[in-house]
């Protein structure tokens, strides 16, 4: 008796210490330190980068339900499951989600992806998902989409209840929103299937995915089964992409003449640049294209017609398109054109009057700063108004970044070459708001550099930017903070970490010290930099240019000869050498342009030759009248995104 109670107390301890640790393991999981969650977490996510995904999946299993991370390290649990192959874990750990975390941001997602991956073996149960996801206020992208698939479950269902216009109405709305999409191709073939006698307007739609994923044959067979009155703008395009130019025109020359109003403006725009490239682009074939062209989107051959005019007809064309259409598309385009035009022909009551009408007529424009500096300008120049700098101060506080902000500030200056050679200041690039509330998810997320789930937390564009600097990848970072700046309608104060995100200062140790090393404007080889390469040295253009400051290797070479440099091309793509390289070239535009900075930009990008050419033939007065008749409008449009750049820098950065 004494040894049963002694094995049974062995057995009760025994069970007792198993209970506690239980309870010990749940309760740590439970209620888990914070500095603990933090340290699981971020091992975690070391492992997954390094794809150790077995043992990331158990790390963030082990984060505590309690955490603001929890949501997130499941959604790393589904993603290390999804890499392993295991689908059953994958589901689980999306399951999860969006049961235990139904208003994460991640649980719309984690409901969508759960409905993909169980389609076929619940479809029923994938279709109430898909459904949820559809009422939910979900991103329109994951509506759509389930729209898609619950149409697709029905159409496979024999026993639906479901009318046939209700379930096409999934796959049509998808390829409308999305005829590129990731999931047009399949959603086009299971509708073909689904419906092998659909609308002529719907064939369209399908044969338009079967193009935009490069299938032409197939896009040709679906096409034919559509009525030219709805196909032709997309029969058009296949017909180009298959080499049949005769038909492609025959298609063009009956569309625009006659089905006009049936197709996507998009198609119609496609087509008709199509039908210019294919032929001879030029001033006198879209003119021919504008005699037969009836009904709607007619202006976007007149707008093409004018941008391919002669310069002595070039005005006149502008006029006449915004006389006949006031309130079209390409309106705002055709005054500006007419102003410039009466300015450049010294109408300057003309001029005045279409730049008082487009400034009351659009007053949220981005051509609005270029409006109202020549309207400033005209009260200079040629009204000799006393107050002229009241115009141009509205120009600078009004649109305080822009290429405009910058020509009015020199013109109060009465600075008279392009750049000042302001010391800048070294500033590095930070987080661009206050940082979010301290144990926030995304204060936590960022605790724990998780960069790629910040993302999925918020839709700022700064703060994308700032997780795209954080991983080194800065193209995107530059782009998509330009992009967050571009729709503001009120700018922040030069001193806004934000401005950082849009023009940082990469490379800016090397770029000090060639600059000063060449006599050239520190700010303005920043800014050069931005614009050719969005400082990636890995940059190679369709064209062959090179690294940073996108040299040519012939140009390069032969500057580097000159300079006492041999080197391979792929030394381009050191930055030292190449940010070296381009100082040296550059230098030497604007010694040859007689230091004239605008000139020498215009040449960095459209030819020293051709600057020269348009300087001795182009009649102006001063460096705002050439560069608005700069006749490539490449060229033109990247000395007003350099100098804008260069603006910015000084701005931003001046000491």
């Amino acid at each position: 008796m004494l040894d049963f109670l002694r094995e049974n107390k062995k057995v009760i301890i025994a069970v007792s210490l198993g209970l506690c640790l239980c309870a010990g393991i749940a309760f740590e999981r439970l209620y888990q330190p914070s500095a603990k969650t933090l340290k699981i977490y971020s091992q975690g996510l070391e492992d997954y980068n390094s794809k150790d995904y077995s043992n990331a999946y158990y790390l963030f299993s082990r984060v505590g339900y309690f955490s603001k991370l929890k949501p997130v390290a499941l959604y790393r649990q589904a993603l290390c499951a999804h890499a392993l192959g295991d689908e059953a874990s994958e589901v689980e750990a999306y399951t999860s989600l969006f049961k235990h975390f139904p208003t994460s941001h991640l649980s719309a997602e984690a409901k969508y992806k759960t409905a993909q991956l169980i389609i076929d073996l619940n479809p029923q149960k994938a279709k109430r998902y898909f459904n949820e996801i559809i009422l939910s206020g979900a991103d329109e992208d994951y509506k759509v989409a389930s729209e898609y698939y619950k149409s697709k479950i029905e159409s496979e269902n024999p026993h639906s209840k479901t009318k046939k216009s209700d379930i096409e109405k999934g796959f049509r709305n998808y390829l409308t929103k999305y005829p590129n999409g990731r999931l047009s191709l399949q959603v086009a073939k299971n509708w073909e299937v689904y419906n092998p006698a659909m609308t002529s307007s719907d064939y369209t739609l399908v044969g338009k995915s079967f193009m935009l994923a490069g299938m032409y044959n197939d896009a040709e067979k679906i096409l034919n089964r559509a009525d030219t009155k709805d196909n032709w703008a997309v029969e058009g395009l296949n017909s180009y992409n298959l080499g049949n130019k005769v038909k492609g025109n025959s298609l063009t020359i009956i569309g625009v003449s006659k089905y006009a109003k049936n197709v996507q403006k998009d198609d119609y725009k496609a087509l008709v640049d199509a039908y210019l490239q294919n032929n001879r682009n030029t001033y006198e074939l879209a003119s021919e294209l504008l005699k037969i062209a009836n009904g709607e989107n007619k202006d976007y051959i007149w707008n093409l017609k004018c941008k391919n005019a002669p310069k002595s007809e070039k005005y006149a064309c502008y006029e006449e398109l915004y006389a006949s259409y006031p309130n079209g598309d390409y309106a705002q385009s055709a005054m500006i054109n007419t102003m410039i035009g009466r300015l450049l022909n010294k109408n300057y009551a003309g001029a005045k009057i279409i730049a008082d009408d487009f400034i009351i007529k659009y007053p949220d424009s981005e051509n609005l700063d270029m409006v109202m500096f020549w309207r400033a300008k005209i009260e200079q120049k040629y009204s000799h108004n006393p107050n002229y700098e009241i115009f141009y101060r509205n120009v600078i506080n009004n649109f305080p970044d822009s290429y405009f902000a910058y020509r009015a500030f020199w013109i109060l200056q009465g600075l008279s070459s392009s750049v000042m050679n302001a010391k800048l200041e070294y500033r590095q690039i930070e987080y661009p708001y206050k940082y979010p509330a301290r144990g926030s998810i995304l204060y936590n997320l960022i605790l724990v550099n998780d960069y790629d789930m910040i993302n999925k937390y918020t839709k700022d564009g700064f703060v994308k930017s700032w997780t795209q600097y954080k991983k080194n990848n800065y193209v995107s970072s530059s782009y998509t903070a330009s992009k967050a700046m571009d729709k503001l309608k009120t700018k922040p104060p030069k001193d806004d970490p934000r401005w950082r995100l849009v023009y940082p200062l990469h490379y800016f140790k090397q770029v000090e010290n060639n600059a000063g090393h060449y006599k050239n404007d520190v700010a303005l080889m920043m800014a050069i930099i931005k614009e050719e390469s969005h400082f990636n040295p890995d940059a190679q253009s369709g064209v062959g240019a090179i690294g940073l400051m996108q040299l040519m290797p012939e140009t390069a070479h032969e500057v580097g000869q000159k300079s006492g440099y041999e080197f391979n091309t792929t030394d381009l793509l050191n930055p030292e050498f190449n940010i070296k390289l381009g100082n040296i070239y550059y230098s030497q535009l604007r010694n040859a342009l007689e230091n004239k900075d605008i000139s020498a930009v215009a040449s960095y990008n459209g030819g020293i030759g051709s600057v020269q050419r348009w300087k001795e033939n182009l009649e102006y007065t001063d460096t705002d009248e050439f560069v608005e008749q700069i006749p490539y409008d490449e060229t033109k449009n990247y000395v007003y995104k350099v100098m804008k750049s260069y603006w910015n820098y000084t701005r931003i950065y001046q000491k």
